[in-house]
Order: C-alpha cells, then sequence, then structure tokens
C-alpha cells in the first residue's frame, strides 16, 4: 500500500547519508512527496517559518539537540504537525515512553533499514487517517502562506521596478512611488 502522494516531509537530520537513506525510505511509501532536509536548531527554526510540512521525522540524537527539542520546537510552532523520531541505537529504554509522551506520534530504530518503509508505514497510515482534519487544515495554512509570499513577491518585483523607473532618462511624475518620493524631498520640486 503506498501514501497519498505530494505529501511534505521535513527531515531532521545531521548525517548527510542517513537524510538520503530516509529520503529514500519515504519514496518508497509516496510516489511524489516533497522532502525538505534541516539539520540543526536554527535551520529547523528557519525552515518552519517558510515551509509547513505534513509531517516531520527527527533522529534522536543530534549536533546540539535532541528529539525532544525538536518536538518542542515543532509543538510550539505549530501542533497540528506530527513528529515521527527515528534512531541508530537508543541507549536508554525509557526515552521511547518519554518521546511518546512528549508528543511524538512514533518511534522507530533505523536498522535494518531496508525494512524502515514497512515499519513506517501503519504509523503513517494512522497519522492520516486519525488526522485527516489537520492535515487538511496544514494543507489550507500551506496554501494560504503560499499565496502571501507570491502577493509579497509580485509587490517587491513592482517596488523594485518603480525603483529603477525613477532612475531611467524619462522620470515618471505621477504615480504614488513619485509622490512620497517629492515629499521626503527626493525629488526636485
Amino acid at each position: 500500500m503506498k501514501l497519498p502522494d505530494c505529501l511534505n516531509f521535513l527531515i531532521v537530520e545531521d548525517l548527510v547519508s542517513d537524510s538520503f537513506l530516509l529520503q529514500r525510505q519515504i519514496k518508497k511509501l509516496s510516489d511524489h512527496p516533497e522532502i525538505r532536509f534541516v539539520d540543526t536548531e536554527i535551520s529547523l527554526i528557519n525552515a518552519l517559518k517558510t515551509y509547513i510540512p505534513d509531517m516531520v521525522i527527527t533522529d534522536f540524537n543530534l549536533v546540539g539537540m535532541d528529539a525532544f527539542d525538536v518536538i518542542r520546537i515543532i509543538k510550539d510552532y505549530n501542533s497540528k504537525i506530527p513528529v515521527v523520531v527515528i534512531t541508530g541505537n537508543l541507549k536508554n529504554e525509557e526515552d521511547s515512553q518519554k518521546l511518546l509522551d512528549a508528543g511524538a506520534s512514533g518511534f522507530f530504530l533505523k536498522e535494518p533499514i531496508n525494512t524502515l518503509h514497512e515499519r513506517l508505514l501503519p504509523v503513517f497510515e494512522k497519522i492520516i487517517t486519525q488526522s485527516q482534519k489537520q492535515l487538511e487544515t496544514l494543507g489550507n495554512e500551506r496554501k494560504k502562506y503560499d499565496n502571501q509570499k507570491a502577493q509579497s513577491d509580485f509587490l517587491r518585483e513592482y517596488t523594485f521596478s518603480e525603483t529603477n523607473s525613477r532612475k531611467a532618462p524619462q522620470e515618471k511624475e505621477s504615480g504614488f512611488l513619485y509622490s512620497i518620493l517629492k515629499f521626503f524631498g527626493m525629488k526636485g520640486s
């Protein structure tokens, strides 16, 4: 069984090789997933400002933080985003229950990596079926963000072209930008 196409994943992993292995396993579950990678706390925070994932997959031990920190950051940013923890080894068995108590949707060992997608499938299916409304809400938030970004990009481009046009030999002596510049004395009377 496959998951719906076009799911959005954010992978928090500090080893490039493991990031690509996780990506390969996700692509076995969903035909056209969008996958983004982060490896530090600051890159995670920045990613959450510009990207709304359907799920976050994180390693347990990361440079400068652990899965508990990732869960806290995700939940502070958007409590609707499910977090799945995957690790190479677990030094303390109690940590798996503590992670679930902290808000993780699942916890898995990476090995054997070639069957990870089979082990992830039931948890992903559970997340999708139980959180269908939340996933729809995330999708709506993503569309709203994309729309706002498109509008700000348009305004930035329009403002830039207006700014450049005032430097052209034939200056416009009308329009909103010209009026503002004249008001502040940046244009002669």
